[in-house]
């Protein structure tokens, strides 16, 4: 049968990633930049000590010149692990992105030597990457479920933070199934959207 929440959500996906790739190198450089800006002024940033991160990918906020601020900082800047099968992830530490070699997509990642599993419990801040968002918090990823596994394994007080540009935020309600798991904030290089108030 045919899930009408999962071809929504492929429609979607389509759509947001067409406006995310329209974008220029100089805008994403410039957007990027005043996203990490507000990020980094924030109790959120200054108070964690153990922060998950993602690598960014074909256009996505830019997040390099958020791990070099971490590392100048003595955090402990998390990079996702990804099982090919099975939808698992586990976060690791990283400490250059010289550890770092190309996996099949031309994305970064650690070797299996050089990763050093963290327990989800241990982390303070989840930066969390999207293809569009609502005003709810509601995120519509990937599609693998990487994240929302992940995510529910994380303390609850660990603040989840998304990173966006203002064309990915859907001005409707966003197709969600039960276990998505909503973002507290959304941070864009024009707003910061918090939808949990804590």
């Amino acid at each position: 049968m045919e899930n009408p929440i999962k071809n929504k959500k492929n429609e979607l996906r389509c759509n947001y990633k067409q406006l995310r790739n329209q974008l220029s190198a100089e805008q994403v450089a410039v957007y990027s930049t005043r996203i990490a800006e507000k990020l980094f002024a924030s109790s959120y940033w200054q108070e964690s000590k153990t922060i998950m991160l993602y690598l960014s990918f074909q256009n996505e906020v830019c997040t390099r010149a958020i791990y070099q601020r971490g590392w100048q900082e003595g955090k402990t800047m998390l990079l996702p692990i990804c099982a090919p099968s099975g939808g698992l992830m586990e976060m690791s530490v990283l400490t250059s992105f010289n550890q770092l070699i190309p996996n099949r997509y031309g994305i970064g990642e650690l070797p299996d030597a050089l990763q050093k599993i963290i327990n989800p419990a241990e982390i303070d801040l989840c930066i969390i990457p999207g293809i569009a968002f609502d005003h709810t918090g509601t995120r519509l990823g990937f599609g693998a479920g990487y994240y929302d596994r992940y995510l529910a394994r994380v303390k609850p007080s660990a603040r989840r933070i998304a990173l966006a540009y203002e064309c990915q935020m859907h001005n409707k309600p966003l197709p969600a199934d039960v276990y998505d798991l909503p973002m507290q904030d959304i941070l864009t290089e024009e707003h910061w959207y918090q939808i949990d108030k804590k």
